[in-house]
């Protein structure tokens, strides 16, 4: 190898920085660690009222559906009759517990909806 061939090389070397990650602070924000209890209950509740909202509108569609292949009995429509009241009682409550908590968020102020 010749010295022109030694100009074309370009050099590279490691610099020893340093690299340090703050993994407790990764960790917290990833896996909200640092959540207080407000929040907690904010969501815990919210994934309930949708839970409880979709059961209900489920049993709505069953009675519905039953009430379609009754077929003309008697027993059976007042039986698919009695879901689907069930239903709509179901659906007022899981409403009316939204209204409430969201009346206790307002009224108090303690942003439990944020």
């Amino acid at each position: 190898m010749d010295f022109t061939t030694l100009k074309l090389i370009k050099t590279a070397s490691a610099q020893g920085g340093s690299f340090a990650i703050n993994v407790d602070d990764q960790v917290k924000s990833r896996v909200a660690i640092n959540e207080d209890l407000g929040t907690f209950v904010s969501r815990s509740f919210s994934a309930v009222i949708l839970v409880a909202g979709l059961a209900t509108f489920m049993y709505l569609v069953y009675g519905g559906i039953n009430w379609i292949t009754a077929g003309g009995d008697k027993g059976k429509l007042e039986e698919a009759r009695n879901k689907i009241t069930q239903a709509i009682v179901g659906l007022a409550i899981v409403a009316s517990a939204w209204a409430v908590y969201l009346l206790v968020d307002y009224f108090f102020g303690i942003g439990i909806t944020k």
